[in-house]
């Protein structure tokens, strides 16, 4: 039985198990990516890549075609920031797509929410290149549990949530970032 969920999967990047048994991957798209070698400005050579984008499933995080309430965990991580859609950086991690990616990004916590069982978990990560993670925060349904801040620059925020009674807010409620006690 298939009990986690990665809802847009792309490359698999932070799997250690690229091919989980108990992991359902999903993306939008279905595609080999080839980055040829090149050389760089100052003459040393850049070395190309391909990555394989292959989703068991191919549907949006913002429809997923799951029941209610059946995956243990759930992992949400979705584009962050909007690429030129020829760059390989929108190739490699898609794109949010202009002025809606508030409708999209609260598309897909509505969903990964609703597919989670009663106590299931989700995993989110996100990315403060264009927009803050309290911005993102601002369209979950429940409020997370705790995180974590990553990468050079501490832009990458790893977040967990919980399904369950107690963490659910009014969608007009802003999170809480400090609880007083």
């Amino acid at each position: 039985m298939k009990t986690v969920l990665d809802v847009c999967c792309a490359s698999r990047s932070f799997w250690f198990d690229k091919n989980d048994e108990q992991t359902v991957y999903v993306d939008i798209r279905s595609e080999t990516i080839v980055r040829e070698n090149m050389t760089r400005k100052d003459g040393s050579l850049w070395r190309g890549w391909t990555m394989e984008i292959n989703p068991n499933i191919l549907a949006s995080f913002t429809t997923l075609p799951f029941q209610s309430n059946y995956f243990s965990l759930v992992v949400f991580d979705p584009p962050h920031a909007e690429f030129g859609g020829g760059s390989y950086m929108a190739k490699q991690y898609g794109t949010l797509r202009g002025r809606d990616w508030h409708v999209m990004i609260s598309g897909g916590f509505s969903e990964c929410v609703r597919v989670l069982k009663q106590d299931g978990v989700l995993i989110f990560k996100w990315n403060e290149q264009d927009i803050p993670v309290s911005e993102i925060l601002k369209l979950c349904p429940i409020m997370p549990l705790f995180g974590h801040k990553s990468g050079k620059l501490n832009k990458t925020h790893w977040l967990t949530f919980q399904k369950r009674h107690l963490t659910q807010r009014p969608p007009d409620e802003k999170p809480v970032s400090v609880i007083n006690q």
